[in-house]
């Protein structure tokens, strides 16, 4: 029997525990032509699948052509401010934010018996295209992400966030002790936009001419975010679509502590 408080406490260990792969994707407001679109996913060999710029055209094959490989489907075809989840596992629970002019969708996966907070955000950039400003408004969808992520981990945010690394945006992702999945276990800068012109209104007269036309991805605004109860395993762009965006995938590992 040992007397007194100077004991020593039993050690904790952290294991690995079940693995699957996520993806993120802007489908590029129906760019991505459905047919496509749905052969890409198919192959990914993703588990969970979050998609920005959902249209209805997409949505439909989607829904007709993927469902035994992604039994549970949460789509919300909107366009610019479209979006949708596709899961190998079982969905308990969906909530949609909507802080205009996009939204965020926040659902619970049940993953082998444990419960698996999935984030699919797309906040706007702080300026526009268009010259808009959405400084405040994007701030404020930065917080209500890492409220929802940190409040119910494990958590992994899939999403187009309309910036690169150093910006304010990712830094405060990195502030609220989220980690970068494609920055831990990825190689090369792992650039995802431009592929191609996206559907810019402003640039209708550019696009009659070069849409289609490929480009040279220069910056990565696609990510994989995650907690730290969350072990990123490798992490890759994957196959172009169609869309101006490529794809981000990443193989996590739950944290199981013994």
């Amino acid at each position: 029997m040992t007397r007194g408080g100077g004991g020593r406490k039993p050690s904790t260990s952290v294991g690995r525990g079940p693995e699957f792969t996520v993806m993120t994707y802007n489908v590029g407001n129906g760019l991505a032509r459905p047919d496509r679109l749905a052969s890409a996913l198919r192959s990914s060999g993703a588990g969970v699948i979050g998609l920005q710029e959902l249209d209805q055209s997409q949505s439909r094959a989607l829904e007709g052509s993927l469902s035994e490989e992604y039994p549970y489907q949460i789509l919300l075809p909107a366009g610019f401010e479209g979006m949708g989840l596709l899961s190998r596992y079982p969905a308990t629970s969906a909530e949609v934010i909507s802080l205009p002019p996009t939204a965020d969708l926040i659902c619970t996966l049940d993953l082998e018996g444990r419960k698996v907070t999935i984030i699919v955000a797309h906040p706007p950039p702080p300026i526009s295209f268009s010259g808009m400003g959405f400084g405040g408004r994007t701030e404020a969808r930065i917080r209500r992400v890492i409220e929802a992520a940190t409040s119910a981990p494990p958590s992994v945010i899939l999403g187009d966030l309309n910036a690169a690394s150093w910006q304010k945006t990712c830094c405060q992702l990195r502030g609220a002790g989220l980690l970068d999945a494609f920055a831990a276990a990825g190689r090369g800068r792992g650039s995802t936009l431009p592929v191609r012109l996206g559907r810019w209104r402003r640039l209708e007269a550019v696009n009659r001419i070069l849409m289609g036309l490929p480009l040279l991805p220069l910056v990565r605004v696609d990510y994989i975010w995650h907690t730290s109860d969350i072990q990123p395993v490798g992490a890759w762009l994957g196959e172009d679509a169609g869309s101006d965006h490529l794809p981000g995938l990443a193989r996590v590992a739950l944290r199981i502590r013994g």
